[in-house]
């Protein structure tokens, strides 16, 4: 019976090690439009969103330190979510900018 609830609480705590701690965001740009930054890794770089601010995700930090011998949970979370978004800044998106009324664009110069 011990032997039983042992491999149960290994198993419990293996499925609870690839849970991450992370969550996507829905930001709201300047001219109205809405768009979704997701959390990123070294792996899924492309997936950062210029404008947003990331920080880490201490969660995942933790999981990966004590799951560190197992090598693929690591992995996963670091190379695939390690920074979440947490807010927007609006002045670091060159989407958001527009130009400036007046601005005369010369052609050929």
């Amino acid at each position: 019976m011990k032997k039983f609830i042992f491999t149960i609480l290994i198993a419990l705590v293996m499925s609870m090690s690839l849970t991450s701690c992370h969550e996507s965001k829905t930001f709201t740009r300047a001219d109205g439009t809405t768009f979704v930054a997701e959390p990123w890794g070294w792996a899924n770089e492309y997936k950062k969103v210029d404008g947003v601010i990331y920080e880490p995700v201490l969660g995942n930090i933790v999981w990966s330190v004590f799951t560190f011998e197992t090598v693929i949970v690591p992995v996963w979370l670091t190379g695939w979510a390690i920074m979440e978004p947490v807010a927007y800044d609006s002045s670091q998106d060159p989407k958001s900018v527009s130009p400036v009324s007046g601005d005369k664009i010369n052609v050929g110069e």
